[in-house]
């Protein structure tokens, strides 16, 4: 059964982006503030912003190798 409230997107939140990474929401902030290679946040306003799943993934792969 698929939840049709909740639409199949690439973008996460900042907490959902730490919470798939396992990491504090501070920690996420100062990644994306210091690191070059980090995924940059995605801007859609002052106060909103996201996190591509799909970057983050390749992200944790670096980190791997």
């Amino acid at each position: 059964m698929t939840n049709i409230n909740k639409p199949v997107s690439d973008l996460l939140r900042p907490k959902e982006a730490a919470m798939y990474l396992n990491m504090h929401r501070i920690t996420l902030h100062r990644l994306s503030e210091r690191e070059s290679n980090f995924p940059q946040k995605i801007k859609l306003g002052e106060r909103l912003c996201y996190y591509r799943k799909s970057e983050l993934d390749a992200w944790l792969q670096l980190q791997r190798a």
